[in-house]
């Protein structure tokens, strides 16, 4: 038998090798953004613009006192997401992580500020509740002002975790929300203006003990 053109079935094996891969490391999705029609789509409103830009995710919001999120459209129990992510203009506000987001406003939110202060949220039914402590906290494992901030969030079972630059920033419990989809969020502050890039967001199945 004569293979008049094996680049195809080279492609195959590589993409097969390569998803195996994927699945013995533990990787449920991950997303650099250089497809625009990955699945977070894009939408621009009076209060807010989200989309692709560059290899990248952005989330930009103009109304003060206003959350954003975006999401791939997936489903998930335990995990552990990952992103690196940076603000490029405004002031104020908060950027963070979502996951079990479910419909009509339902989610967790492990958010940070670019001044040191971070919170994980509760949100149901629209309504926010920061469940690691009274507001927003100051940590001194989260350094100020850095060019990217690289974000991990442990969703597991009624575990709750928020890591910074792999520092661990939070544990908190909740059992209200065991399973849904998973995602990026920006809030703005009374001035208004934020717009935050994302790269390199990751889903992965989350290991016996994440504490560090």
């Amino acid at each position: 038998m004569t293979l008049r053109n094996s680049r195809p079935l080279l492609l195959v094996l590589a993409l097969l090798l390569l998803t195996a891969c994927q699945k013995s490391s533990g990787v449920l999705f991950y997303d650099r953004f250089g497809n625009p029609n990955s699945g977070w789509g894009s939408e621009g409103r009076e209060a807010y613009d989200r989309g692709y830009q560059e290899g990248e995710y952005f989330i930009e919001v103009y109304e003060p006192d206003w959350f954003v999120w975006a999401g791939p459209g997936k489903r998930f129990s335990d995990v552990v997401v990952t992103v690196d992510a940076r603000r490029v203009s405004g002031t104020g506000g908060h950027f963070g992580l979502v996951c079990r987001y479910r419909a009509l406003a339902n989610l967790y939110y492990f958010a940070i500020t670019d001044d040191g202060y971070y919170a994980v949220m509760r949100v149901r039914d629209g309504h926010p509740k920061i469940l690691s402590g009274a507001g927003f906290l100051p940590s001194a494992d989260i350094p100020t002002g850095v060019a990217v901030y690289h974000l991990r969030a442990v969703c597991q079972g009624e575990r709750l975790q928020f890591f910074v630059n792999d520092r661990l920033v939070a544990s908190v419990t909740d059992k209200t929300f065991r399973q849904g989809d998973v995602g990026l969020g920006v809030g703005s502050g009374p001035e208004g203006f934020i717009r935050v890039h994302f790269d390199n967001f990751k889903v992965t199945a989350p290991e016996t003990e994440e504490e560090e």
